[in-house]
């Protein structure tokens, strides 16, 4: 159980790496590439999981963008 938390922790800290100085229209494509790249590494995330990546960016994001992020949870439980 602590391998699989350690290796979440490392996803959502690469996310905040990777995120900095992006534009919002790349964080989406970047969140999805990064839940992608859990899954094969057999990572999953909860929502829970999901809303702390989200909190990340959550000041970047427009009205409209906060929004949609329902529909991107759904989208990334998949």
């Amino acid at each position: 159980m602590a391998e699989l938390e350690f290796r979440k922790q490392l996803l959502i800290n690469e996310f905040k790496t990777l995120s900095k100085g992006k534009s919002k229209e790349e964080l989406l494509p970047l969140m999805l590439a990064l839940s992608n790249k859990a899954k094969q590494a057999g990572v999953q995330f909860t929502k829970d999981d999901l809303l702390i990546v989200i909190s990340q960016v959550d000041s970047q994001l427009t009205e409209t963008e906060r929004k949609l992020i329902p529909e991107i949870l759904a989208m990334m439980n998949k």
